[in-house]
């Protein structure tokens, strides 16, 4: 398993992750689909459910969303599925697509789902992905920054967006690069494979050269710890620092977008 390599064996391939330009989904593929301890190592992360929890609330803070309305949803780099099984119980009348680069993911998320209806499941292995349809909602966490040609990328989930449709979109700040290239290192999270974090103001130019626009947007976790003393002091901080200073420092960028 990719998380339990040794110290200098971890050392050489984050070095490899962090220099080898460009890279292909299919090299990301090949990268989640030896992280076979994704689930056990996440279930463990208090960041880790953040992301859905968090973007539900900028969500209905951002629009309004009846949502009984929603008829259909994309999740791209579903990985093992949790993203879908938390809106498949709030969007009840919707059917769901699962796309991910990962045939060992995807297989995590066939048997985590597989009493749920309403959900085809798809691999791409192009930034310019085409699935003939468009959607009500597009769910997109943490996955831009495994995307070498991420404004192609961006460019193709907003072709799939429909004109009234919305999309929930989440990335790492660059600023914690080096923490998660340490905290791989040191085994206490997985590595993040072929990557790049992307500057806050490279993906707002990207949405915009999508004919997208950025209706809600916050940043999350500056302490990534599961003790509720340090959970307790990340709220605190979210709810107090100054806007741009959580910017930052914070770990995580999340967008609500819609078309222009």
């Amino acid at each position: 398993m990719e998380h339990n390599k040794g110290f200098i064996g971890r050392i050489i391939d984050e070095y490899k992750y962090f220099t080898t330009r460009p890279w292909s989904l299919r090299d990301v593929g090949i990268f989640w689909d030896s992280v076979e301890d994704y689930d056990d190592i996440n279930d463990k992360l208090y960041p880790y459910f953040k992301r859905f929890t968090n973007s539900e609330v900028l969500l209905q803070d951002s629009i309004s969303i009846n949502y009984e309305n929603v008829r259909s949803v994309l999740d791209i780099q579903t990985r093992s599925g949790r993203g879908t099984k938390f809106w498949y119980d709030k969007f009840t009348n919707a059917s769901f697509k699962c796309v991910d680069f990962s045939t060992g993911l995807l297989n995590k998320a066939k048997k985590r789902l597989q009493d749920y209806k309403k959900i085809k499941f798809v691999k791409t292995l192009s930034s310019s992905f085409k699935l003939n349809e468009k959607f009500d909602v597009i769910i997109c966490y943490e996955t831009v920054e495994h995307v070498y040609d991420y404004e192609v990328f961006i460019e193709s989930l907003s072709n799939h967006l429909d004109n009234d449709g919305v999309m929930i979109l989440t990335c790492p700040n660059i600023s914690w690069e080096i923490i998660h290239w340490v905290t791989a290192i040191v085994g206490f999270n997985h590595s993040e494979g072929p990557h790049r974090f992307i500057e806050y103001r490279k993906l707002l130019n990207a949405f915009a050269k999508s004919n997208l626009k950025v209706v809600g947007y916050n940043t999350t976790i500056f302490l990534p710890f599961n003790h509720k003393m340090t959970i307790a002091w990340d709220n605190f901080l979210m709810k107090y620092l100054h806007s741009v200073i959580k910017r930052m420092i914070m770990l995580r960028h999340s967008f609500i977008l819609k078309k222009n």
